[in-house]
């Protein structure tokens, strides 16, 4: 193997590691945002901070109904595990897209690096936003049929339905909607520390890249 034939595996392979590395932070941050969302659905320390149990207790009592504390912990523990569940899935849809970049970059210019722009992380923020409102949506409906069994003793249809109705009215617009922003906010977080992550990483490929001794024969 020549000198210069040497040199250029020697490229290859710093682009190769440089580009392990941006995937490697992708991956990462990617993983770092789920655990985050999942933060915001999993059941809190208290049960006075459990804004679900809260308003279906609530409800209850206005109608002065007395609710099947073990079934209702039931009901609210299978909602929070089947949307993490789903969520969950969201993980690659984030990380594929990313990486789809990284794959396809070869650089044409010697101080050219990988950058994923703003508006590309828009585009995937926007498709994330709406599968999260879908599988809420969804997991919503299938709660709501769950909503007879809470029920201590036998009542009317039509206070069950007032009940069922309030509730699932809560849940698709208030409770969605701050579970939404806090979400949009972990998001734009994880964005930024996506962003800084991945132009340190390009700085130290140049840097390497140009002071390096293994690519002396160049200069």
């Amino acid at each position: 193997m020549t000198d210069q034939e040497m040199l250029e595996e020697l490229k290859k392979q710093h682009l190769t590691t440089y580009k392990k590395a941006v995937q490697g932070i992708i991956t990462n941050n990617t993983k770092g945002l789920i655990e985050d969302i999942l933060s915001l659905i999993k059941k809190p320390p208290l049960d006075s901070m459990d804004s679900i149990k809260t308003k279906l207790l609530s409800l209850a009592k206005k109608e002065k109904i007395i609710l099947n504390t073990e079934k209702l912990n039931q009901m609210v523990n299978k909602f929070r595990k089947d949307l993490k569940s789903h969520l969950e899935s969201l993980e690659q849809i984030r990380q594929n897209e990313f990486k789809i970049i990284v794959d396809k970059f070869e650089p044409k210019r010697t101080t050219e690096i990988i950058v994923i722009d703003e508006k590309k992380i828009e585009k995937v923020n926007k498709e994330l936003k709406k599968q999260i409102k879908v599988q809420v949506t969804d997991n919503i409906n299938i709660l709501s049929d769950s909503l007879d069994s809470i029920y201590k003793e036998e009542i009317s249809q039509d206070k069950k339905d007032s009940i069922s109705k309030q509730f699932i009215k809560y849940m698709k617009s208030s409770y969605q909607q701050q579970l939404l922003d806090a979400i949009s906010m972990k998001t734009m977080i994880k964005d930024r520390t996506l962003i800084s992550g991945i132009n340190e990483q390009g700085e130290r490929y140049l840097f390497t890249k140009n002071n390096s001794h293994l690519f002396d024969y160049e200069k």
